[in-house]
């Protein structure tokens, strides 16, 4: 098999793609084969009750287990959704590149497969995208009963993302995002070589002077799989730290970025939009 396969529901690689489609869903997976019949029944459901016509791009990034037959499986059944597989696990950057390369939509969104980001909130964002004027809208992710050493080492390294760039976002490293297919080319075009881009995609977006908008999303416990990172990532901490000083060479700016607007979650669905400034101190500690 060619280090790229598409399969969709008639075979047709060239031919595959949902017509007038408004919006890709890109997500990457690793040995998620727990979690791939979930997450796209929730994900087409969401597309559904959106109203629009959505994609939903699944990229196999050189899983082991059964992941690739699960995507066979569903782009035979529907033309909504479109696999594509790496022959070896290439990380995150290389999948959300190749979801982009295939992506038929005018609007593209990233979210993991894990399903610890809710596939129902990407009709959050759709929302939030289409109602202001905002280049990218960004989930910030509030985590349920998350483990303390790891909860502050990532908070510890938001404050230093947002220190380091200039910048108030409350999720910084948050590669839960919608925008424009366009605006997310540019973004994902950088310089230097990174391991874990991921961890950069909003400072890459800042340093080009793209507008956020921030939503608060619960980040719930993974129900299924394995997560590529330790419970302490030691390893992938010391490599994004070294990662920080080439990010802060090349996406260092000085120019003027419009202020990040946030809105809150609500059990009860209800939101209420603010300004970065006006954020509670507990949700917004580490940003400033």
């Amino acid at each position: 098999m060619s280090s790229d396969s598409a399969q969709s529901s008639d075979g047709d690689q060239s031919s595959g793609s949902v017509q007038g489609v408004e919006l890709t869903v890109i997500t990457t997976c690793l040995n998620e084969e727990d979690n791939i019949d979930a997450f796209t029944t929730r994900t087409l459901a969401t597309f559904d009750a959106m109203g629009v016509t959505a994609e939903l791009v699944i990229v196999d990034d050189g899983s082991s287990d059964s992941t690739w037959d699960c995507i066979q499986k569903w782009s035979r059944n529907t033309h909504r959704v479109r696999g594509i597989r790496h022959d070896s696990n290439r990380g995150i950057e290389a999948g959300w590149n190749s979801g982009l390369s295939a992506a038929s939509g005018r609007l593209v969104c990233l979210i993991d497969s894990d399903m610890q980001n809710a596939p129902e909130d990407v009709a959050r964002l759709y929302t939030a995208h289409e109602s202001r004027t905002v280049d990218i809208v960004q989930a910030a992710r509030r985590p349920q009963n998350p483990p303390m050493t790891r909860y502050a080492l990532s908070r510890g390294l938001n404050l230093l993302l947002n220190v380091a760039f200039g910048m108030r976002l409350i999720d910084n490293k948050s590669g839960f995002i919608l925008c424009r297919k366009e605006i997310l080319e540019r973004t994902m075009v950088h310089r230097f070589a990174y391991r874990y881009f991921q961890c950069f995609i909003a400072t890459s977006a800042h340093s080009k002077g793209f507008s956020f908008h921030q939503i608060e999303s619960v980040f719930h416990p993974r129900a299924g799989g394995k997560s590529f990172l330790a419970d302490i990532p030691f390893q992938v901490i010391a490599v994004t730290f070294l990662e920080l000083i080439k990010a802060r060479i090349e996406f260092r700016t000085s120019h003027a970025v419009p202020r990040p607007t946030f809105e809150a979650h609500h059990p009860e669905n209800h939101t209420c939009r603010q300004s970065s400034d006006d954020m509670p101190q507990t949700v917004a500690s580490g940003v400033r």
